[in-house]
């Protein structure tokens, strides 16, 4: 199922074309003798062209665009029966050398299954001078897979025009149309429109020809479009509708804005009545059709398991794990499932594909199962809509085991542990997909009692000139164990091994692996163990010290880019993580026990100190409350961040090797004996005060060590492993953020764009980003992980 609602940064059907060149190439002599699936020719009859407004309006502070002004954003549709016709016409200025790019990187995409593409024109407008300068016999037709690395098909065409001749000063002015619907909707309208973009728009227009006859009521929402202009009027038996917005100011991204909360200002259309409505439709695509042989066959195989819990998981893990995920979504299968006979037979589909597969193979064992849709990002947003079909781009399964309400996603691989223990994936909202649906139903969140992550460190230093050892055992639970699980089946051990004693190094440049990496794996109670052993030289410093820090909960405490915000900041919720470290010297530590905490209404963190003898223990725990932060409380969240700063490592010294000598302070004169006198007293006042010397001394000890800790790691440290890679939603933001890394010099200077290296990892299911540079003020080498966080489309 494909995601039917993206914020789109450039015109609607436009997408940048540099990212095909390969594809594009490869593609040029198979179509040169072809003949081109889209016509040449003027728009229909009931468009209304609107005229290119002139860029001569003023436009608010800050909203200047450097490269490219967009002029005219207009979309109109016409409703006829089950079909639909659109007519799309955007115009955009350059500006700049940097602008021509962007204007003339055009896409106009179409799905042939079921559109008809009609291209009007591209026009450059030059002194006055209006010219259309599309070459059909030059436009290259291509399949763009833009969902290719989620291994899904859907089949659509892109045309793509090569302009020549395009210069600073010109318009560009785009016009085609699109006529069909996609037959799955069985003729229901629906529409999306945004009415704010990350650019000042001069106009932005949208028209809705409606039939007057029409037996269903359209309903129209306005999503926080402020300045937004609605008419209507009757036109030859048809309702037309219409939106503006003039001189519309752009809409300034921020950074981890969660999925539920709009951005930009839009407009929902839909003639869907409610949400059993949207059940109602759903419901004919998802039949369950009578067994088949094969079928029947894998139903007797899973029905020899003892209970009807060991046969839930059976044929949940069967679909999970050997159904592999590949979804074929050409025309009606964007939305409805393939036959489960057919999956099975193949082996593979895509979310509602094996979603139908397992409610088929459940119904078969007797349990009650539904399939059930849901929207990956949006989640409680969903409560604010108008009910409609396109509001999903995920399926799922709803099933009642032994009286327990269970959600679980058949897309998920390696997912192990009883029902005791499952955790319902963290989608929020899900419309099951049953004719007497009426409403949404909520998927609760998950509780974390215990850590889901458990890193325990043991360093025992013997001699302080000599090695030590260092002994890792890290502990999963839940999802925490499934996400390395699926880690594991992609990346060898050793090489997982590999890049975490590099990590290691980072600090400890000699450091070695004394054992090779160790896995324990209880698939029963889905707790998965990684065991790991070092030795490292020269652990102590020259003057006998060392610093420890909890580094498992940096990438969970890291201040938000933008501070001040008009956003919510998204924080991941649940995480209840804990790192222990354990130091065992063969020299006495100064002892003495201390526990810190900090509480924000986002999260919960504490710290433990005990120090007994020659060996240390330093634990730590984090815990989130919240998915989000509001805006008025980012100030109090960013506060309570950097107070955990003092809290999050520690420094043991230890004792001088040469005795210390005390030296005599010298006599003086009887007023300055005086003062000492009245000094002395009140030193000793306020060292009762604090509970006597021996508690006065621990306390400025720890609070020295937490200090120096702090100071020395006031480098922004995001990123600097794969484990606290930065998350992103475009390559704009990783150059945004790499701009505001703070080095050990203290500089936070941007470096040249082409001395950036880039090198892309990939950690099971993980795609990661590596980045490395030099700092412009100071030299030294810097690098940072990023990993793509954009939806994931099913």
């Amino acid at each position: 199922m494909r995601r039917t609602l993206r914020s789109v940064l450039l015109a609607p059907g436009f997408l940048p074309v540099s990212v095909l060149l390969l594809c594009l190439c490869l593609s040029l002599s198979a179509h040169a003798a072809t003949a081109l699936p889209f016509r040449v020719g003027p728009p229909s009859r009931w468009v209304k062209p609107l005229p290119i407004p002139p860029d001569s309006h003023p436009k608010a502070a800050g909203d200047d665009e450097t490269s490219v002004a967009w002029l005219l954003t207009d979309k109109q549709v016409r409703v006829s029966g089950p079909s639909r016709e659109q007519y799309v016409h955007a115009a955009r200025k350059v500006l700049s050398p940097q602008g021509i790019e962007r204007v003339t990187d055009i896409q106009i995409r179409f799905d042939p299954t079921y559109q008809k593409l009609t291209v009007h024109g591209i026009w450059r407008i030059r002194d006055g001078r209006r010219e259309d300068v599309f070459q059909a016999s030059e436009a290259r037709v291509i399949q763009q897979e833009t969902e290719l690395q989620n291994r899904l098909y859907n089949g659509t065409l892109s045309v793509v025009p090569f302009l020549r001749d395009v210069r600073v000063g010109d318009t560009v002015e785009v016009a085609y149309s699109l006529a069909g619907a996609n037959p799955v909707f069985g003729g229901r309208f629906s529409d999306a429109v945004v009415a704010g973009q990350p650019f000042p728009v001069v106009h932005f227009a949208y028209r809705l020809l409606w039939p007057e006859g029409r037996g269903r009521t359209l309903f129209i929402r306005d999503f926080a479009a402020p300045g937004l202009s609605r008419s209507e009027s009757m036109l030859d038996g048809e309702r037309e509708i219409v939106l503006e917005r003039r001189d519309v100011p752009s809409v300034r991204s921020e950074d981890h804005v969660p999925g539920w909360q709009p951005v930009y200002p839009w407009v929902q259309l839909s003639e869907y009545k409610d949400w059993n409505d949207v059940a109602r439709w759903a419901s004919s695509l998802f039949q369950v059709p009578t067994r088949s042989k094969a079928l029947e066959q894998e139903v007797r195989r899973l029905a020899k398991e003892p209970t009807p819990e060991a046969r839930f998981l059976a044929a949940l893990r069967f679909v999970q794990d050997e159904v592999r995920y590949l979804g074929i979504e050409m025309g009606p299968n964007s939305h409805q499932p393939h036959p489960p006979d057919e999956v099975l037979q193949r082996r593979f589909g895509d979310c509602k594909d094996k979603s139908l597969l397992l409610v088929a193979l459940l119904k078969g064992l007797g349990i009650d199962a539904r399939p059930a849709l849901v929207n990956t990002d949006l989640t409680q947003l969903l409560d604010g809509w108008r009910p409609t079909s396109t509001a999903f781009d995920h399926a799922i399964v709803h099933a009642t085991v032994a009286g327990r309400e269970l959600w679980v996603d058949p897309t998920s691989t390696l997912e192990r542990g009883g029902l005791d223990s499952y955790e319902p994936p963290p989608y929020g909202r899900a419309l099951i997909v049953a004719p007497g649906t009426t409403a949404l139903s909520v998927i609760p969140a998950p509780t974390l009692k215990e850590p889901s992550v458990f890193v325990d460190e043991t360093y025992v230093a013997k001699d302080r000139d000599g090695p030590a050892t260092l002994d890792v055992v890290t502990t999963r639970t839940g999802e925490s164990a499934n996400s390395m699980r699926r880690m594991l089946a992609s990346t060898s051990l050793s090489e997982l091994s590999r890049y975490y004693v590099n990590y290691y190094a980072k600090k400890d440049a000699k450091i070695t692996v004394e054992k090779p990496m160790t896995v324990d794996d209880d698939t029963a109670k889905n707790v998965l163990v990684l065991h790991e052993h070092y030795r490292i030289e020269d652990f102590w410093s020259s003057d006998g010290r060392r610093d420890f820090s909890a580094h498992t909960l940096r990438e969970y405490l890291t201040e938000p880019s933008y501070s001040r915000r008009a956003f919510p900041l998204e924080v991941r919720h649940p995480v209840f993580a804990r790192h222990r470290i354990t130091l065992k010297s063969s020299e006495p530590l100064p002892g003495g026990k201390e526990h810190s905490a900090v509480d924000d209404p986002a999260f919960r963190f504490e710290a433990d100190t005990r120090a007994d003898g020659k060996t240390v223990v330093l634990d730590y725990r984090y815990r989130s409350l919240a998915d989000s932060v509001p805006p008025e409380r980012i100030a109090e969240y960013v506060k309570a961040v950097r107070t955990t700063d003092d809290h999050r490592g520690y420094y043991v010294q230890l004792g001088s090797r040469p005795a210390r000598r005390a030296s005599r302070a010298p006599s003086g004169e009887a007023d300055t004996l005086l003062l000492g006198i009245i000094t002395t007293c009140l030193v000793l006042w306020f060292v009762i005060a604090q509970g006597g010397p021996l508690e006065l001394w621990r306390k400025g000890r720890a609070w020295g060590r937490r200090r120096a800790f702090a100071r020395k790691f006031d480098a922004d440290h995001r990123g600097d492993s794969a484990g606290s890679a930065i998350p992103i939603t475009s390559p704009q933001e990783l150059l945004s953020t790499l701009g505001r890394l703070r080095c050990a010099c203290g500089a936070t200077s941007e470096a040249p764009r082409d001395s950036l290296r880039h090198e892309t990892i990939v950690l099971g299911d993980r795609h990661l980003t590596l980045v490395q540079w030099q700092c412009p003020a100071c030299a030294r080498a810097r690098r940072a992980y990023f990993e793509d966080k954009g939806s994931r489309a099913a």
